[in-house]
């Protein structure tokens, strides 16, 4: 007992864990953790046996340990503490000797290093920024770590002596170390990598060394501390090393540079099917039926007036010079003005012409529109022009909706991106090899491609023109029938598409152009600079309209346009316009123009929906704010429509409807949506913003700024025409003739300014041989920037969309099938395959609609108070609001209709908002059922599905984990990546790209809503958020602003450090203090802990991989039957249970699996025989598994930091 007098000089931690002291030596000297050795005896006197316990702890310097005990835990106590005094009392814990294989030694405070083959000797935390850095840089992905126990046989007994961890690189084993626990032998391992990844590359260690100095922060935000109890930690890295050996694990798909395995090409989608092939007696017989029907059309009463109206038509007259250029030649341009008929009629002479020469059946027309609402109403009109019902000859196909036309002689209306989706099979099988002369596919049974309004140049109208031309070339080399292209717009730049086209003519000549003059009536246009003049003769007093000119948006805006003839701000961009609009002058020309006139309908062009919104309250509130005295708010003499793509189309179709007694007189406030194609009956008077909202990305800061911008004149002579369709009709531009002489013709183009990551997916998708990404853009009409496209790929990269090759993974093969935003496409397959079915979709909804809560100027307060109070209290989130308030609808819906409507009215929700809402979410739930995601759910989940007849996404076997707050905020967070904020000031927040945000007014997590409630921050915590969106909303700033947008942070929603790590980073650096991720965020505290939660995300993510590849896979008779094999055998031992029970496992209760399965992958991945992706019932267990454990770490991290309330 001589050396009790050390105690006082041991650290606590060197006491209070004696045997890490010893494992540290004992590693550093010989690489090996100490052996303890027990044996049972009497002491003389003694009736009670004891256990003598004795470590070799250094045979050399003769450093044994012995220690004696009632058990044999306490005894190797003893002996831990007395080795570990010995070490003190040499000085060899702070201070160790040379180590007999030199590599690993442990320094002051018994932390280890490593010496490394130039001298240089590094901290742990050095190694594991090194380590990081070559993974980073050779593109390895997160490195493994495999524990296995170490045991040995004492007697009869096989007793556990501590545990060996083995450090894989790119599924190569290269660092090991062992010790009596796992951290330790993890820490050991890391060093022992460090060293050797510097032995094979000294150079990459070199490049390291003189870059990244130790600790240092690349990021600008500050630091956030994270912390986790030792017991959540331990639950973290048992659930970790189970999932490591589960099956799902060892069968991922290999994304990256290690493995250069190419994959197999993707199955052939099965949506689209070619028109059923008719026989050449079969076809005679069709085309006979269309050729009697046409004839017996053409002499009945019933359509004698709109066979009157047809053959009036200007475009009519034109057929024949239209028939002959596009039986010529494989593309044509159609130069049709307004009233020309071109959108209703080109399509009916085509399929007209074929059925007079007896060819009827073999004409199926396809013509694209920009807009849902154009192509349904389009083909409701060409239909009953006909005289027959939509789903004969006439059909039509947007998203979430069709109604097909019987094939074979066929007009098939469609949206630009639906057509677009229809091609990527008949382009892969054509461009791929896989069709030649004699194969039927989607495009054979296609005669005609109609494109209608392409001057609008979309992001999906220059795609579908850059796959077209291609498709056109490959079926010319392949020696397939032509497809006739027709190109048709009232205002579009001829040459552009014909040049673009010319090289698929014999002799390179620029495509044909028909000219054909509209018949539209004449209409009188009017500017601003007259309007005003006019109204300010009205000398109108204040209650009758003259409190307009108090206005200060109106002072603005007319001192700008009449008094500086149209002068934009200085330093603003001529096409874009970041005054507020007169909303009351705008209001006061609807007025004056109903009060001018006896009947005819106004259109009113505005650029979105809170234009819309203004104009309109300002329209009902006629006590308030009077115009001419005019009763606008009376139903029975004016009725206010909105044309809005939020809003829903049986709502929008309501406009052209008759109106229910011809003295009702109609306001239509639309956007550009009715600016082309469709026609609104007796519409004579135009009001025009001349506006448009645009978004336009910025890739490098990632913003995306919502701007208020000039259309082009082209824009707004279509504007006019709409006045000038049924008889002479008058134009009123809020806007002067200065300005309009300064506008350019046509707007920017849409691929120019938006984000890329979507058309990327697409063209990945099509897969055309021999053409990059890049090659496919730079083919476009007009091509974007270079570094725009560069940055979309590396969101697809962050997302896991395209691994490392930029090949499409298994998850961006399944996003394509959804209809969504890949962002938030990966939340739904996240969220359902964590059994939270029902939230997720609803979120979704939520996060691609408007907000349904309103908030009328004077009931601002009030509107604040009831949005309020759907939030929970701790993640403050904006969607969650929704979500909540949007549950509680449905609830009530069920119950009863009146109480869910009185619930709208009462809360100042948006029915038509929540009736969208719930339309999506169904939509999206039949998106995921298709792409199969929904019956491997109801397959593999712990709960027993009971039988229905309809399967519902509220199902609860779809929802065991919907209640969990902590799931829905990570959810969320998985669609909002990469948009974090970090709070910085008082009121602002950095973000990876920003130096200063501030959260927008509207949200529930702006300061108005939490200044008097408790702060729920733990300790020092920093709020982190994720937001929707970050916008400069340039379009509020007055002329008496300084000019500075503000940057607002939209949708937002408090997250914990646990849920961003997990589900919102993407990658980590290692840093000397812990992470830094995404390379702006850097987070101290236990880097054990952070260092195993990263390798939980690597797995969990991976493990989605391997089960998102196997889905649609059939399994193999023999698999088949191995399954149920294996079923039998293992009734007690349920597969996955492991999985299941890690969450919650000690280390005395771990029972290591002896195979690890990298060594059969890998021979399977060199093996020549065809592997098997499908899923195995193993596997999809061990994943459910693998995310209920995941949940349980949530609400217990949510639990221990009091985050757990109830939403």
């Amino acid at each position: 007992m001589h050396y009790a007098h050390l105690l006082d000089r041991a650290k606590p931690q060197w006491v209070d864990n004696p045997k890490n002291v010893l494992c540290l030596y004992t590693q550093s000297r010989m690489g090996v953790p100490p052996k303890f050795v027990s044996i049972e005896g009497y002491v003389a006197g003694q009736r009670d046996a004891i256990v003598r316990c004795t470590a070799v702890l250094d045979e050399e310097l003769n450093i044994i340990a012995i220690g004696d005990g009632k058990t044999q835990k306490e005894a190797e106590r003893t002996a831990a503490l007395h080795g570990m005094l010995m070490l003190l009392d040499r000085d060899f814990i702070e201070h160790p000797p040379p180590g007999l294989l030199g590599t690993v030694a442990s320094k002051k405070g018994g932390d280890l290093n490593v010496t490394l083959s130039d001298g240089t000797t590094i901290s742990l935390e050095r190694a594991r920024e090194f380590l990081d850095y070559v993974c980073h840089v050779g593109h390895f992905g997160k490195p493994e770590v495999i524990m296995n126990e170490l045991r040995d046989k004492r007697g009869r007994r096989n007793v556990s002596t501590g545990w060996q961890a083995i450090i894989s690189l790119g599924g190569t084993e290269v660092g090991k170390g062992a010790a009596p626990s796992k951290k330790v032998a993890q820490n050991a391992a890391m060093l022992d990598t460090a060293r050797i990844l510097e032995l094979d590359d000294h150079e990459a260690w070199v490049r390291f060394d003189a870059t990244y100095k130790p600790g240092m922060s690349i990021g600008r935000a500050p630091h956030v501390s994270f912390h986790i109890s030792n017991e959540l930690e331990e639950q973290m890295r048992n659930l970790y090393d189970s999932a490591r050996r589960s099956e799902v694990y060892s069968k991922r798909p290999r994304t990256t540079a290690a493995y250069h395995v190419r994959e197999q090409a993707a199955e052939p989608r099965r949506e689209y099917r070619p028109f059923p092939k008719l026989s050449a007696k079969q076809h005679e017989e069709k085309s006979a039926k269309m050729l009697s029907a046409l004839n017996a059309y053409q002499v009945e009463d019933r359509v004698a007036q709109i066979r009157a109206q047809r053959h009036s038509l200007p475009v009519m007259q034109k057929s024949g010079d239209l028939l002959v250029k596009i039986e010529l030649n494989q593309v044509t341009v159609c130069m049709a003005a307004t009233g020309s008929g071109k959108t209703t009629q080109v399509p009916q002479i085509l399929l007209d012409d074929y059925i007079l020469r007896g060819q009827g059946s073999r004409c199926n027309i396809v013509c694209t529109q920009p807009r849902r609402i154009a192509a349904i109403s389009v083909a409701q009109r060409v239909a009953k022009e006909r005289g027959e019902s939509v789903g004969q000859t006439v059909g039509y196909q947007v998203r979430f909706d069709h109604k097909l036309p019987q094939p074979n002689g066929s007009i098939t209306f469609c949206t630009t991106g639906v057509f677009l989706r229809r091609l990527q099979t008949a382009l892969g099988e054509s461009v791929n090899g896989k069709a030649g002369a004699e194969t039927e596919t989607f495009l054979d049974s296609i005669t005609h491609v109609v494109m209608d309004e392409v001057h609008e140049r979309d992001v999906e109208t220059d795609l579908l023109l850059v796959v077209i031309k291609r498709l056109l070339a490959e079926r010319q080399r392949l020696g397939k029938p032509e497809i006739k292209l027709v190109l048709m717009s009232a205002t579009v730049d001829p040459t552009l598409f014909q040049n673009y086209f010319a090289e698929l003519s014999a002799n390179h000549r620029p495509a044909p152009v028909v000219d054909i003059p509209g018949r539209s009536f004449p209409v009188e246009k009017n500017y601003l600079d007259e309007t005003y003049a006019h109204l300010q003769a009205l000398q109108l007093p204040r209650n009758r309209g003259g409190w307009v000119w108090q206005e200060k948006n109106v002072r603005d805006y007319i001192h700008r346009e009449i008094t500086q003839h149209g002068g934009v701000v200085p330093g603003a961009s001529a096409a874009i316009d970041d005054l507020e609009l007169p909303y009351p002058l705008i209001a006061l020309m609807i007025a004056d123009v109903l009060t001018r006139s006896d009947d005819g309908h106004v259109l009113v062009f505005l650029p979105g929906w809170d234009e819309i919104k203004a104009v309109h309250q300002i329209l009902l509130n006629t006590t308030a704010q009077p115009l001419l005295g005019l009763p606008l708010n009376d139903p029975n003499q004016y009725e206010i429509h909105v044309l809005h793509s939020s809003v829903p189309v049986q709502d929008q179709q309501a406009v052209f409807e008759p109106v229910r007694h011809e003295n009702i007189r109609r306001v239509i406030l639309a956007t550009n949506i009715a600016e082309t194609s469709i026609t609104i009956p007796d519409v004579v008077y135009v009001i025009d913003s001349g506006r448009v909202k645009e978004k336009r990305y910025d890739p490098e800061r990632r913003l995306s700024s919502l701007v208020s911008a000039w259309v082009g004149t082209s824009n707004l002579n279509q504007r006019a025409g709409r006045a000038g369709r049924h008889r002479p009709g008058q134009y009123f531009g809020v806007l002067s003739r200065a300005r309009y002489d300064a506008l350019a013709v046509n707007q920017t183009v849409e691929m120019k300014r938006v984000d890329l990551s979507n058309v990327v997916m697409h063209i990945k998708a099509l897969d055309i041989p021999g053409m990059s990404v890049e090659d496919v853009l730079e083919a476009a009409i007009e091509p974007p920037a270079v570094e725009r496209v560069r940055a979309a790929m590396q969101d697809l990269e962050r997302i896991g969309a395209l691994d490392y090759h930029q090949n499409l993974t298994s998850l961006g093969k399944v996003l394509l099938q959804l209809p969504l935003d890949v962002s938030i496409g990966k939340m739904c397959l996240y969220g359902a395959f964590f059994r939270c079915l029902d939230p997720v979709l609803t979120l979704a909804a939520i996060l691609t609609n408007r907000d349904p809560f309103m908030a009328p100027i004077h009931l601002k307060k009030e509107a604040n108070e009831i949005k309020d109070s759907f939030c929970p209290p701790m993640f403050r989130s904006d969607p969650i609001c929704v979500l909540n308030a949007f549950t509680e609808w449905t609830r009530l819906q069920s119950i009863s209709s009146s109480q869910a409507n009185r619930f709208l009215t009462t809360n100042m929700l948006s029915r038509p908002t929540m009736m969208q809402i719930l339309q999506v979410k169904q939509n999206l739930f039949q998106s995921l059922d298709k792409a199969q995601i929904i019956q491997v759910i109801r397959n593999s989940t712990s709960m027993t599905p009971k039988y229905r007849r309809r399967v519902r996404e509220t199902d609860p076997e779809f929802n065991i984990n919907a209640h969990s707050l902590p799931l829905l905020v990570s959810l969320i967070a998985v669609a909002n990546s990469p948009n974090f904020a970090i709070k910085a000031g008082e009121k602002s927040y950095r973000t990876s790209q920003d130096k200063s945000c501030f959260v927008h007014p509207s949200s529930v997590c702006h300061a108005k809503f939490t200044k008097d409630k408790p702060e729920v921050s733990v300790g020092a915590e920093k709020e982190l958020f994720a937001f929707a969106e970050k916008v400069r909303n340039t379009s509020t700033i007055t002329s008496g602003s300084s000019g500075n947008a503000m940057t607002f942070l939209r949708g937002c929603t408090r997250l914990d450090l646990l849920n961003y790590i997990l589900f919102g980073a993407t990658e980590a650096r290692a840093l000397g203090h812990g992470l830094e991720c995404d390379n702006w965020l850097p987070v101290s505290g236990s880097y054990d802990a952070l260092d195993t939660l990263e390798r939980l995300k690597a797995v969990m993510d991976a493990c989605m991989l391997r089960v998102l590849e196997g889905i649609g896979k059939r399994r193999p008779p023999q698999a088949q039957a191995r399954d149920q094999a294996e079923a039998e055998a293992r009734v007690d031992n349920k597969p996955g249970s492991e999985l299941l029970l890690a969450a919650n496992t000690t280390l005395d209760s771990w029972n290591s699996d002896d195979e690890d399965g990298e060594d059969n992958l890998d021979q399977l991945l060199q093996s020549k025989t065809p592997v098997d992706r499908s899923l195995s019932k193993r596997e999809i267990e061990e994943f459910e598994a693998l995310t209920t454990g995941i949940v349980h770490i949530l609400d217990q991290y949510a639990q221990d930091r009091a985050w757990d309330t109830p939403s």
